[in-house]
C-alpha cells in the first residue's frame, strides 16, 4: 500500500482447513467493497506445519511461525511471545499494519476508517459510565499499529508484561490498554475505532455502514464458520439490492442475521 502498511493475520490447523474460518475469511475480501486488491498486501501466518500447507494452496503470502509454544486460542491470538516479536521485528522494518483476527470479515476497506494522527487504532468494546470515563474490553480483533519508536516501545512492554505476568497471554490488547497506563506515559496516543462500522456478529448492525464483522461471540469453532457463512450470505444480498435500487436513501437499514447467543 502507498503508506507502507501490510495487514497480518494469524491461523493454525483448526482455522486453516477445507471450509475453514481461513476460507471465509479471504472470501470476504473478495466479495467486499474495494477490499480484494488488499490481498496483495496481506500476510498470513501460520502456527503449525498443516496450517502453512494449506495456507499455501490458498494464498500466495503466507509464514510458518516457528517455535510458537502457545496453544492457539480465542484469546491469545496477538499476545503471546512469538507473536509480539513478530510484530515488534515488523515495526523495526518500517511497516505499519493491521493485524486482524481471521474470524473478522472484511466487508469494505476498515483503514480508511483508522482515527487518524494515532500511534494504535483498535476495535474494542467501550462502555461509557460518564461523559469522561469508560470501560474498555473486547478482544482487539482488529487493530492497526503506525511503526515509530512509541509503538515499538508499547508492543515491547507487551511482551515484558507477557514475563512478568505468564496468564497474560489470555490477554488481548484490549485488556492491556483497560489495565495498563504504559501508552500514556510513552506519550502513545490511541483510538478506538467506531463501533457502527466495526460489528459484533451478536450485535445486529446496519450494513450499510459496516466495515468489519467479527464472530467474538462464538466459542465454538464450527459455530463460527455457520454463522459467518449467513453473514456473507447476507452481504450478497445486500449487494444484490444495492445494485437494482437507484435511490439508496429510500433503502430501510439491512444487517446481518445476528444469533441472540453464538456457542
Amino acid at each position: 500500500m502507498s503508506d507502507n502498511t501490510i495487514i497480518l493475520t494469524i491461523v493454525n490447523e483448526a482455522w486453516a482447513r477445507p471450509d475453514s474460518i481461513l476460507d471465509l475469511f479471504l472470501e470476504s475480501f473478495r466479495i467486499g467493497q474495494g477490499t480484494k486488491r488488499l490481498l496483495n498486501h496481506l500476510l498470513i501466518i501460520a502456527e503449525d506445519s498443516q496450517a502453512f500447507q494449506y495456507c499455501k494452496s490458498r494464498h500466495p503470502h503466507c509464514f510458518h511461525l516457528k517455535n510458537s509454544q502457545t496453544k492457539f486460542t480465542r484469546g491469545n491470538l496477538m499476545i503471546s511471545r512469538s507473536k509480539l516479536k513478530l510484530l515488534q521485528q515488523v515495526i523495526d522494518l518500517g511497516y505499519n499494519f493491521a493485524f486482524t483476527n481471521a474470524d473478522v470479515m472484511w466487508l469494505r476497506n476498515p483503514i480508511t476508517k483508522l482515527v487518524p494522527n494515532v500511534g494504535l487504532s483498535i476495535s474494542c468494546d467501550l462502555n461509557t459510565f460518564d461523559n469522561e470515563t469508560f470501560g474498555i474490553k473486547g478482544d482487539g480483533g482488529f487493530f492497526h499499529v503506525k511503526a515509530d519508536g512509541k509503538t515499538y516501545e508499547f508492543i515491547k512492554s507487551c511482551n515484558v508484561r507477557r514475563v512478568l505476568y505468564p496468564d497474560s497471554e489470555h490477554q488481548s490488547l484490549c485488556n492491556v490498554l483497560a489495565t495498563d497506563n504504559y501508552s500514556e506515559f510513552i506519550g502513545m496516543n490511541v483510538g478506538y475505532l467506531d463501533e457502527v462500522n466495526f460489528g459484533r456478529l451478536c450485535r445486529p448492525g446496519d450494513l450499510s455502514q459496516i466495515y468489519t464483522i467479527q464472530a467474538n461471540c462464538c466459542e465454538n469453532i464450527d459455530s463460527k464458520i455457520h454463522y459467518l457463512k449467513l453473514v456473507l450470505d447476507d452481504w450478497r444480498n445486500y449487494l444484490t439490492e444495492l445494485s437494482v435500487q437507484n435511490d439508496s436513501s429510500k433503502r430501510s437499514p439491512l444487517s446481518w442475521r445476528a444469533p441472540q447467543k453464538c456457542v
